[in-house]
């Protein structure tokens, strides 16, 4: 059997091996090919992003412009991001939001630097440089005014010093806080690892972050923060309107887009195969490859993700070209999951003429799927560095 075996993977890599050449060949006119759908895209989205600019926030950005200007509970919201906002939100509404618009724009541009490490050719630069600024969830995030891309920012930055600063790393990732749901994946990344010091580093400084934010806003805000969280219930759906629960991209709003009611236990057990996905992948991967399923991982694993967070999908794509792969698969997986990106944003009903009416989408929702697939693939691929190197990176 394992002479088969052998036998098996040689003519396998004998077969790649002779496509290689093809591949490279095909390479440039298929990187093309997504500049043109990238362009496509920023002709479609760009001048309604521009008119928001213009014109105005949205309701969305308010509902965190009032909190930090008034000193308030921005909700569920880790607290410190009203100390983070205030400086802004001493300006005018209008000049925040275009100050809070500008650190997004800085915050894409960030990530499209970081991006290029993990390609060489002129094609492929072009292609990962407009691919956050060409991304639907980006608009809409940059349009409502929320911090989706300075969340992703922050992801990519972390992760990748992991390996060289860790210490640091999960010192910046305490930062993700802000919008705690996408602390899971990483938490249990560092966990599932041993790394459980520097996990206790993450979980700490956002305790201090969150203190920070209570002692600002009062000592009875400790109290109403946690009423927020105990009211809302097993199912985070409860507190929202029907057409709402299908504005969210994780297990609850896929099973909407199926046409079926999001079930509570179905969500779970989705949420715990993707944990077993994800284990199983870090078991199989190097440093590179681990970092790169944890992003994969981060809207899977959470029980809460809005529509603009999809834009949460750069952050695996970002980590995804930097592994040892084959070009040919690193590349594919990221097309694949940016169309997932795509594809998905299309079946969001959003916006809608009618806030109160039922939970429906206009396609499937296929990004987490997705993702969790691209993390099976990853685990199928990955071969684990020995000892000295995987050790000394975690």
């Amino acid at each position: 059997m394992n002479a088969t075996r052998v036998r098996t993977t040689s003519g396998l890599a004998a077969l790649l091996d002779t496509a290689a050449p093809a591949f490279r060949a095909l390479t440039p006119y298929a990187l093309l090919a997504v500049v043109g759908v990238e362009l496509a895209l920023l002709t479609a989205f760009l001048p309604d992003t521009a008119d928001r600019f213009v014109h105005g926030p949205s309701g969305d950005f308010h509902n965190l412009y009032e909190p930090a200007h008034n000193r308030e509970l921005p909700g569920l919201y880790n607290p410190f991001l009203v100390i983070v906002l205030y400086p802004i939100a001493l300006l005018p509404e209008m000049g925040a939001y275009r100050v809070f618009f500008g650190l997004n724009i800085v915050s894409l541009v960030a990530i499209a630097l970081l991006m290029q490490g993990g390609v060489r050719s002129l094609e492929a630069k072009v292609a990962v440089a407009l691919a956050p600024l060409a991304l639907p969830q980006v608009h809409w995030a940059l349009r409502l005014g929320h911090v989706t891309p300075m969340i992703a920012l922050l992801l990519i930055a972390s992760l990748l010093l992991l390996r060289t600063r860790p210490q640091r790393a999960a010192a910046l990732l305490a930062f993700v806080s802000i919008k705690p749901q996408y602390l899971i994946a990483p938490l249990l990344f560092l966990c599932w690892k041993r790394r459980f010091r520097l996990a206790s580093i993450t979980i700490t400084t956002s305790a201090l972050l969150a203190g920070a934010g209570f002692t600002v806003i009062g000592p009875d805000s400790v109290r109403q923060f946690v009423s927020y969280y105990l009211d809302w219930g097993p199912n985070s759906t409860d507190n929202l309107l029907p057409v709402q629960q299908s504005w969210m991209i994780s297990w609850t709003g896929f099973q909407l887009s199926l046409g079926h009611q999001a079930n509570p236990l179905l969500t779970l057990d989705l949420i715990i195969l993707s944990v077993a996905v994800a284990l199983f992948a870090w078991v199989r991967t190097d440093s590179a490859g681990s970092a790169a399923v944890t992003g994969l991982m981060l809207i899977p694993l959470t029980p809460y993700a809005q529509f603009y967070d999809g834009a949460l999908v750069l952050v695996a794509i970002a980590l995804i070209l930097r592994t040892d792969v084959p070009a040919v698969v690193r590349g594919a997986l990221s097309a694949a999951l940016y169309l997932a990106a795509i594809v998905t944003q299309a079946g969001i009903p959003f916006p809608v003429k009618d806030v109160l009416g039922p939970a429906h989408s206009n396609g499937v929702y296929w990004l987490a799927p997705a993702m969790v697939l691209a993390a099976v693939i990853f685990a199928v691929l990955g071969r684990r560095r020995n000892g000295t190197e995987d050790g000394a990176a975690w």
